[in-house]
């Protein structure tokens, strides 16, 4: 009887499929085509693919910055939203328009200063360096288109304007796919350019991306609009009220990246030839992880919005049945992801030792795929709360205190195998789970932030 509480009406979930299916799908077809484009990488060579890889080491702790500021922006807007009050929606978008604009300016201005020394933190084999800088040469570029695109997704995003972000990413990843095709591999009389066309390709694709965005910018279609005076007559309140959340969020967000990417090191560091496997396992498992974005985008809105509109009980009640349902969802998933296990491997051209740790690192991630989704939802359940220490603590405190710790110490002191290290590493998420309900249960998140706001 007591389970019920767990479970919501049709009307519940009517509209938490309605928020989550466009995300979900916008997402599927990003990852499936990333998946497209590694193995299209993964044809050139092992090598390659590694080294596309490190060189996007760097863009993921860039991207994670800009998703701490679009994060926190949407935080905002989302309770705003709630409120009703557009006028200071419209003013947080242009915030975050503006400051995701600086950070990759700032994110550019190193990659082009030192795009070397960046990746030799991760390797220092002369073909895999060689191959990243040739990457890197042209990826550097798409880091603006990014962050405009970024902070207008995430804004939409919030409001729940799902469906063109599902066009505008269609879009996205069609020309990247062909491109991809025709530049890697040099069909219909374009040059064959490895990849250096991949970054090309992915450049042509973010930018395709921004134009989309803006022109709807432009149009005053959406719930925003292209706001240019806004960026120049900041609400210096509410900017400051923002960067009161954003600030531990972004701080969150960069400590994550940096610890996933010592924890990748530390893969590195046990065995260097087997990295293309981890890229291969991240690729796919993206596919599964949409429930992530659908999920993320629920919470943000059944839960932000009420809070915005200080129904707090229905909010903590929202937030317990979106944990369960994503819970169930993925134990589904997570099923289908092992099934095909022993297939992902022969669609690439590598040798068996690679194909087997593909096969058992994906096993691996099937089997943990509810632990990980359980700790999103509450993670982003505390983030549409504005709780942001709480966040910060069970996300890249708990990643450095306890995974980049063991992950570092097992691979500098033993001879632990890669695909040991990686289940260990993995497994530690259920430690992390009990954390994360610590500070569900505390209640903190459960407030009111568009008040005197």
């Amino acid at each position: 009887m007591q389970f019920k509480q767990y479970i919501g009406n049709k009307d519940f979930y009517r509209k938490t499929i309605a928020i989550a299916i466009p995300i979900m799908a916008q997402q599927f077809v990003t990852s499936f085509v990333n998946l497209i484009d590694n193995v299209m990488i993964g044809s050139v060579g092992a090598t390659a693919l590694t080294s596309v890889t490190i060189a996007n080491k760097y863009y993921w702790i860039f991207n994670s910055t800009l998703f701490g500021v679009c994060g926190a922006a949407g935080i905002f807007i989302s309770q705003h939203y709630g409120a009703k009050n557009k006028s200071h929606c419209q003013k947080v978008f242009n915030i975050s328009e503006l400051i995701s604009i600086l950070v990759a300016l700032i994110y550019m201005a190193i990659l082009f200063i030192v795009p070397e020394g960046i990746i030799r933190l991760f390797s220092n084999t002369p073909e895999i360096v060689q191959s990243a800088m040739e990457y890197v040469e042209f990826a550097r570029f798409t880091y603006l288109p990014t962050a405009i695109s970024m902070a207008c997704m995430m804004g939409l995003r919030a409001v729940a304007d799902n469906k063109i972000q599902l066009k505008i990413g269609s879009l996205a990843v069609a020309t990247n796919t062909i491109m991809n095709y025709l530049l890697i591999f040099g069909h219909f009389g374009f040059p064959a350019l490895g990849v250096k066309g991949a970054a090309i390709a992915t450049l042509i694709a973010r930018v395709v991306e921004m134009m989309a965005y803006i022109y709807i910018l432009y149009r005053k279609k959406h719930y925003f609009e292209l706001d240019l005076k806004g960026w120049i007559y900041i609400d210096i309140p509410l900017m400051k009220s923002m960067l009161a959340k954003a600030i531990p969020l972004v701080c969150n967000e960069i400590f994550f990246a940096l610890g996933t990417t010592m924890v990748f090191k530390s893969y590195m560091r046990v065995d260097e030839y087997l990295v293309a496997a981890i890229s291969v396992v991240d690729t796919v498992t993206n596919i599964a992880f949409i429930i992530f974005g659908g999920l993320s985008s629920a919470i943000s809105i059944l839960i932000g919005e009420r809070l915005g509109a200080n129904a707090i009980e229905e909010a903590k009640d929202n937030a317990k049945k979106l944990i369960v349902f994503g819970t169930i969802v993925a134990l589904v998933i997570g099923w289908i992801v092992i099934a095909v296990s022993g297939i992902i491997p022969k669609v690439y051209q590598f040798d068996d030792t690679i194909n087997h740790t593909i096969t058992t690192l994906l096993r691996i991630k099937g089997i943990l795929l509810p632990v990980y989704v359980i700790n999103v939802c509450v993670f982003f359940t505390l983030r549409a709360g504005g709780d942001a220490l709480s966040t910060m603590i069970m996300d890249s405190g708990y990643l450095w205190a306890v995974s980049v710790v063991i992950s570092t110490g097992l691979s500098m002191l033993t001879s632990i195998s890669l695909v040991a290290l990686y289940l260990l590493v993995e497994c530690l998420d259920f430690v992390k789970m009990f954390v994360a309900f610590y500070f569900f249960n505390k209640g903190k998140w459960a407030k009111n932030m568009t008040q005197g706001g």
